[in-house]
């Protein structure tokens, strides 16, 4: 029986880690063939812009031009909507034949959620996978979730000693918008494509896009009352962006996001600080932890990579030290949108209409106040971050 193996992923761009775990994947599995299949859409990956299909299979097809086996193919690309690997699978399935064997060819942390997948129980029993592994894998998990599926579905399960590298398609691109240099990742060939096409070049914050990924989420996961004021924020945010020389479509794009997690239960709340290693202070305290929260979630499940915006959601509720004029902007905004109706807001919105420093201070020494007469205490943050502006007034 043939035996085919299945490497299926954006590959934007694909790199050496790829084609290594494809090398030894073929080895050790003991397949006559690898084929790559770049996705149009991935499930994991709505949201997320990605490089044109056609730039991706070039370079996949300079990267496996002169291996014996390997393969590219562009069925999900050709293909209309969501890349669900089920599909993929049922389509070369019945191009091969009874007599071929197929493998999925995954790393750890993509099967770990394999029993999230659509059609999960046909892939489970009808196809073979190849798990390769990353530094510091998850091993029992790993271990956990094999002899899982091996018990429920008679999945056959061949977990691999690849070649380990710690890198990976965003880093590269990361690089490449820093000015470093990326080679030593990246197949000769690869590497030159890139450079003479100008991929991965830093561009401005595609915002009309944002806005069509993160207004569906905040509609679904956000209750009349927050999702109101959220959109008052980002109102509010532009507006003085525009007063202040920000960029107004920046803002209101961090407005739009700054809320997007409060609405998590206190169990999902501390969960995800804990997952994305925040201070242990905030794993029982959604109040200050749910902006942290947001900024990993944009950064990592949907691939925001503005720094400045993923800091200005990052630290909108309590501010910090050293805070750009963005996170300033998002700061007082949340403070005085529309909404809002506390004592001294109507104060804050006239010193915010002539000074953004000044009604800054006002607003976190307002915010101090009222977290003491709670019995409570006042984060670190902002304490340094209100010392930091009133530096800043007296040097002005």
């Amino acid at each position: 029986m043939k035996r085919i193996g299945i490497l299926g992923g954006t590959f934007d761009p694909v790199h050496c880690g790829h084609l290594h775990l494809a090398e030894d994947a073929m080895k050790q599995g003991r397949l006559d063939e690898v084929i790559f299949i770049p996705a149009r859409i991935q499930p994991f990956k709505l949201g997320k812009k990605i490089t044109s299909g056609k730039d991706r299979i070039a370079m996949l097809q300079l990267a496996t031009e002169h291996t014996p086996g390997f393969s590219v193919s562009s069925y999900e690309l050709d293909a209309d909507g969501v890349s669900y690997t089920y599909l993929t699978l049922r389509a070369l399935q019945k191009k091969y034949g009874q007599d071929t064997r197929l493998y999925f060819i995954t790393g750890t942390d993509a099967f770990l959620k394999i029993e999230l997948w659509m059609k999960a129980e046909e892939l489970l029993t009808n196809y073979g996978f190849i798990i390769g592994t990353r530094p510091g894998y998850r091993e029992e998990e790993l271990a956990g979730c094999i002899a899982r599926v091996r018990e429920n579905f008679h999945t056959e399960v061949i977990h691999i000693n690849n070649r380990k590298y710690d890198i990976s398609s965003t880093q590269i691109r990361e690089r490449i918008q820093d000015g470093t240099t990326a080679r030593e990742l990246l197949p000769e060939a690869v590497e030159r494509y890139i450079r003479e096409n100008g991929l991965y070049a830093d561009e401005p914050l595609d915002c009309e896009h944002w806005k069509t990924v993160i207004e569906p989420f905040l509609k679904e996961h956000l209750k009349p009352k927050r999702l109101k004021h959220t959109y008052g924020v980002a109102k509010t945010a532009k507006e003085l962006a525009i007063r202040y020389g920000e960029d107004p479509d920046k803002a209101e794009l961090a407005g739009l996001c700054h809320d997007m997690m409060r609405n998590i239960s206190p169990e999902e709340s501390a969960e995800l600080a804990r997952r994305y290693g925040l201070p242990e202070k905030l794993a029982d305290n959604p109040n200050l932890a749910h902006g942290r929260i947001a900024a990993n979630v944009l950064a990592d499940v949907y691939g925001m990579r503005d720094a400045d915006l993923l800091h200005a959601v990052m630290y909108h509720t309590t501010g910090r030290k050293g805070m750009s004029r963005l996170e300033k902007i998002l700061y007082l905004a949340d403070a005085i949108e529309p909404g809002r109706d506390y004592p001294q807001v109507k104060q804050l919105r006239k010193v915010a209409e002539e000074d953004l420093d000044k009604a800054c201070v006002l607003c976190m020494e307002r915010s101090m106040e009222y977290v003491r007469s709670t019995g409570a205490s006042v984060d670190q943050d902002t304490i340094e971050a209100c010392e930091d502006i009133k530096k800043e007034l007296c040097k002005s």
